[in-house]
């Protein structure tokens, strides 16, 4: 069992012909809405590929909230721990996607916000061989590391852009709690103050971290461990749509990983679920299967 925590949100996608400046107006070409959230479809993406998944998280009892949870049960996605509130809405995201597959979000969090520390107990990851955290605040992610430590197992968490506004020193401490993290370029250079180059970071691998993933966009991923770093391409494939792939990036990494598959076969599958999420519009609607996967990846030979 895999437990994911973070935000559930039902996601607006606007497609455009480019990305806004300030104070242009633009006709919206098409508007998709799907069920989203960095948590929930990275927890799809697990189910997906076959993986028992738990979610947790917090939702606004609405239209939104209800349509957010049955299309996670309708993924064989177990939401038995998601807490629903009376008086918040169901977390919003409206993100702008342009004919290159850009993107540009505005986020509106609603009952996400209610999210805290004390929702992270032991009764949680009974039964789980790795917790991972998405978009969550570092109280939270201290303490989902604290107690994953206390019941020895693996704790993940994809650190993004949100942490490289909040105290440099307190994220790094955070990341080296965690055994397996994921961040993109930007992020690492904005937190570690010099580029994603293969010796700045494995450098960073320190403390309880045990494996470092730090995505570089079209041109694929660095992976490093203490014993060995490596860079895994990206595979070519027509992009539609850029949303969800780093949490299909993360997915495949913990799914592959859990299997104890060699890492590098590890990051090369997650490279695959990344390749092939990023070919269909939204957040989950590229999400392959194990054997799709396996399929994508001898055609690509």
């Amino acid at each position: 069992m895999i437990c994911a925590v973070g935000n559930i949100n039902i996601d607006w996608i606007c497609t455009l012909s480019h990305l806004p400046t300030c104070d242009e107006k633009l006709n919206i070409q098409s508007l998709s809405i799907f069920p989203g959230g960095a948590a929930a479809n990275f927890a799809v993406s697990l189910a997906r590929l076959g993986s028992k998944i738990r979610l947790f998280g917090h939702v606004g009892e609405d239209s939104r909230g209800r349509e957010a949870l049955q299309s996670l049960r309708d993924e064989k996605v177990d939401t038995s721990f998601v807490i629903h509130e009376k008086d918040l809405s169901t977390g919003l995201v409206i993100i702008l996607v342009d004919k290159d597959g850009q993107t540009m979000k505005l986020r509106f969090r609603g009952a996400n916000s209610r999210l805290s520390p004390n929702d992270i107990t032991s009764k949680l990851f009974k039964d789980v061989q790795i917790a991972y955290a998405a978009s969550v605040s570092i109280p939270v992610a201290t303490q989902i590391a604290a107690v994953s430590n206390q019941m020895g197992i693996c704790s993940a968490i994809d650190v993004g852009e949100e942490f490289t506004k909040q105290s440099i020193d307190k994220v790094r401490d955070m990341i080296c709690s965690f055994s397996i993290v994921f961040m993109n370029q930007l992020v690492f250079k904005r937190i570690f103050k010099r580029p994603p180059t293969l010796n700045n970071i494995q450098s960073e691998v320190n403390g309880a971290l045990e494996v470092l993933n730090v995505t570089l966009g079209r041109k694929g991923s660095i992976t490093a461990t203490k014993e060995i770093v490596f860079e895994t391409p990206a595979f070519q494939v027509e992009t539609v749509d850029t949303t969800g792939a780093g949490d299909a990036f993360a997915a495949g990494f913990i799914h592959y990983y859990n299997q104890k598959l060699p890492i590098v076969e590890t990051a090369k599958r997650a490279a695959a679920c990344a390749s092939l999420q990023v070919t269909q519009p939204g957040g989950r609607e590229g999400l392959p299967t194990a054997q799709q996967v396996e399929d994508f990846l001898k055609n690509a030979e």
